[in-house]
């Protein structure tokens, strides 16, 4: 008896030893993320800082300065009135109160920054030749949730104030867009953005189920370089939209067959399927936008379980969607 305990100790012993030392590994590959806080130095810049400040911004955000400018603040930096402009537009009363807003909202980013260096760290795994892009934030003047590059992501907080914030009332935002607003939404909206940047050349068929089928791609790369992040905030669903769209599963593939759907390229047939929008046309009220994305990812799974040789890789270059639908052998 004690040579069995004896041996149980041991066995304990290795397991907690090897569970420890491959979580330590893991650990070693996670390179801390630093945001940098654009948002901040924007509204921080006056008239004795702002030329030392431009010369910071156009080190630190590359080509995304030039975007900025143009997109947000319609000007560019070579303008003489440039930096009036850009005084003018940090010293309005509103862009004033909205920017308080989003600092008080994200007083402290630490727990994104925690979130996008584990993220990225799962991303460099599967993908060791991508490069890990200067994560920073900035104020977008409610126009962009996210925006990359190769070298930059730029999360815009201001989309992700939250449902109830009165600027999104003010803009008159319909209450479905409002309610993508939450904070848990950032990593997946950001690695979708990366996702669509990095294989959107794949994107190449215009008919629904190719459509769907990258869609169903970019959930399931999320479910890799995201496994702690809930389904129903991967694809942006309240927790009753995602249950909606589980125990509707069948009927929703019986509706885009019936309606010969799958190989329409009539993009007024099935646009709501694929963006956001109050519910999915043609379905109850209880219906999400987006559904394609919650069929396309059920495909892509059943596919890629009867395809467990295929990586990651192929899968996101992989063209051919009635393929895949044929091979997953798919029937809610």
């Amino acid at each position: 008896m004690k040579k069995w305990k004896l041996l149980i100790f041991v066995f304990l012993a290795i397991a907690i030893i090897f569970v420890f030392k491959n979580k330590n590994t893991y650990s070693e590959k996670i390179n801390p993320i630093n945001i940098y806080r654009f948002e901040q130095s924007l509204f921080a810049t006056n008239n004795s800082t702002i030329e030392k400040d431009i010369l910071e911004w156009e080190k630190q955000l590359g080509t995304f300065f030039e975007s900025f400018n143009y997109e947000v603040l319609r000007t560019n930096s070579k303008q003489n009135s440039y930096q009036n402009q850009l005084l003018d537009f940090i010293s309005h009363p509103d862009m004033k109160e909205a920017f308080d807003s989003v600092s008080q909202c994200f007083a402290d980013i630490d727990f994104l920054e925690k979130e996008f260096a584990t993220s990225f760290a799962k991303y460099k795994e599967i993908f060791p030749e991508k490069t890990t892009p200067t994560v920073i934030t900035y104020f977008s003047g409610f126009n962009y949730g996210v925006v990359t590059n190769d070298s930059i992501l730029a999360v815009g907080l201001d989309y992700f104030l939250g449902k109830n914030s009165v600027f999104y009332k003010r803009l008159n935002i319909p209450e479905y867009l409002s309610a993508k607003s939450k904070k848990s939404y950032i990593l997946p909206y950001s690695f979708e953005t990366i996702a669509t940047n990095e294989f959107g050349v794949f994107d190449n068929g215009n008919d629904f189920l190719s459509q769907m089928i990258f869609k169903g791609k970019i959930m399931y790369f999320l479910d890799a370089v995201l496994p702690n992040v809930s389904t129903a905030d991967k694809l942006r669903f309240s927790e009753q939209e995602l249950k909606w769209c589980e125990n509707s599963e069948a009927s929703i593939w019986a509706y885009f067959i019936d309606n010969e759907l799958l190989f329409s390229a009539d993009i007024k047939k099935f646009k709501s399927y694929l963006y956001d929008s109050p519910f999915a046309k043609g379905m109850p009220k209880e219906s999400p936008g987006k559904i394609a994305y919650f069929m396309g990812w059920k495909i892509v799974k059943k596919y890629m379980k009867k395809n467990p040789n295929i990586s990651l890789q192929e899968l996101m270059q992989n063209t051919k969607s009635q393929e895949i639908l044929q091979q997953s052998k798919y029937k809610p």
